[in-house]
């Protein structure tokens, strides 16, 4: 499928509108990069969270007072 719409692509359309939609393609595919990056992180974060809320609740205090 991708080989037809390059064809059709290359043959049909004038070389002004193929840059154009080159252009908004490598424009988008940088946007794409970029978020998927900041998705990548925030599932990080979210890990970090997680691992220490579990960690949080295995923590015993015991300050030897009287109860």
């Amino acid at each position: 499928m991708k080989k037809l719409k390059t064809w059709l692509l290359e043959r049909f359309l004038p070389a002004w509108a193929k840059d154009t939609v080159y252009f908004e393609n490598r424009m988008l595919q940088a946007k794409l990069e970029l978020k998927e990056q900041e998705v990548r992180e925030l599932n990080a974060y979210i890990d970090g969270l997680e691992r220490g809320l579990r960690a949080e609740s295995r923590i015993v205090i015991q300050n030897g007072g009287q109860t």
